[in-house]
């Protein structure tokens, strides 16, 4: 239950037992006494007009204004006389007499020829009713009792749950990763949203670290060979041959170099979405740019490339330029691991509403166990390390940005395939 329907619910509660407490109070307890009470204040009105009349009677001598200002002193109470032509002859708050729902006494007594017409009210003081103050105490108790009730609640829901929260926070800059805890309220989201944050957190700076790692690896080997070549050619005596080949190879390991610091370069660029540049491309005049792009270079290395395109009329929305980028990083990713003669094949075919481009290789294929590795960054099957591991990390990247998956397997005659798919226009 979130933290809204909480609060509503205690409200609710706190409402309900309060009208509950009030309403039995009233019905069982105060409405009888209020009655008594009343009652008895009827019958002391009644009991002091009785006596008033019988003043007049006994002092007709006295004025009856005199004798009812004296009863009005004494007693507190409020009277109306009028005559039979029903004028007012007396009337001490006539205020009171305007409201009609008042409980009053009367009663007539004959003062000469003349017959008048009595009326006696008395407020009655319900706050010197013991009843009333046990109501206030009792409804003070009530409310005390629901507000303890409350405050322990919360202090359970929110209080508590706030205070682990920050306890948390406070241990995670200390480096105690935080555990999750069971809830149900939006403090406890909350709180199990920070451990997943810093798990991922930690999952990414295991990744950095491990990245930072690899490109020290990377590069301290080529790096090692150049200054040691490099230091031969200025402190040894060497014959034109071997200083040209200690130049030549120089060369290749700062081509490494190059290679290894592009692939990073690449890898970043990748990460971000907002580089895609899409368009309208042909699948037919695509293929014929990849095939005059690769296939001189193969044949070069001894490798043919063939490909099938069953796709023949069909266009995609893409980055021409990252998808070729697919295109370079699979097929040098093949070359590598081609030794000598081989072949690469390229295969195109329309699956629902994807294009799905197949690269097989004739080369050693990888363990089944490998097969979902090869596309984390940094995972290599290459035991000297001459590349990052960043090629198919980067295909993935273009392909599931584009919308598209990829895979591989293992072909059934040898050979890596990796399959990709972009989605129709």
């Amino acid at each position: 239950m979130n933290l809204k329907k909480i609060t509503l619910a205690q409200a609710i509660v706190v409402f309900v037992l309060n009208f509950i407490c009030i309403a039995g109070y009233f019905k069982f307890v105060l409405i009888p006494h209020l009655s008594v009470a009343i009652e008895d204040n009827r019958k002391t009105m009644d009991t002091l007009i009785e006596e008033l009349v019988a003043d007049y009677k006994e002092h007709r001598d006295k004025s009856y204004i005199d004798i009812t200002n004296e009863y009005v002193e004494e007693y507190g109470i409020n009277v109306y006389i009028e005559d039979s032509t029903r004028k007012v002859l007396y009337s001490n708050d006539p205020m009171v007499w305007d409201d009609k729902s008042i409980q009053y006494s009367s009663s007539f007594f004959q003062n000469g020829d003349d017959t008048y017409l009595i009326k006696l009210h008395k407020n009655m003081d319900a706050s010197s009713l013991p009843i009333i103050n046990n109501f206030i105490i009792c409804e003070i108790v009530v409310i005390f009792i629901l507000v303890l009730l409350i405050y322990e609640s919360n202090t359970k829901r929110i209080v508590m749950p706030v205070e682990n929260f920050q306890n948390a926070i406070k241990d995670y800059k200390f480096g105690i990763m935080p555990k999750k805890v069971d809830g149900t309220t939006e403090i406890d989201a909350i709180h199990n949203n920070f451990v997943e944050l810093t798990e991922e957190l930690e999952t990414a700076k295991a990744k950095q670290n491990q990245m930072i790692a690899s490109i020290s690896h990377d590069i301290k080997t080529p790096l090692t060979a150049i200054l040691g070549y490099s230091d031969r050619l200025i402190n040894a005596n060497l014959s034109e041959d071997k200083r040209v080949d200690y130049i030549n190879r120089i060369n290749n390991k700062a081509l490494i170099l190059k290679e290894l610091t592009s692939e990073f370069d690449d890898y970043l660029s990748c990460n971000i979405k907002e580089t895609l540049k899409l368009k309208d491309i042909s699948v037919d005049d695509f293929i014929e740019e990849i095939n005059s792009s690769f296939k001189d270079d193969l044949k070069e290395k001894n490798i043919s490339l063939t490909i099938n395109n069953e796709a023949h009329g069909t266009t995609i929305k893409a980055d021409s330029e990252k998808l070729r980028r697919i295109f370079g990083n699979t097929i040098s990713n093949s070359v590598r691991f081609i030794d000598k003669k081989g072949s690469i094949t390229i295969d195109i075919k329309e699956v629902d509403k994807y294009i799905e481009f197949t690269i097989s290789d004739s080369g050693p294929g990888v363990k089944e166990e490998d097969l979902d590795k090869i596309f984390e960054p940094l995972y290599t099957t290459d035991p000297s390390r001459k590349i990052s591991g960043l090629g198919l990390s980067i295909c993935k990247e273009i392909v599931e940005t584009h919308g598209g998956y990829i895979y591989a397997k293992n072909g059934k005659n040898g050979g890596l395939s990796i399959i990709f798919t972009i989605i129709k226009n």
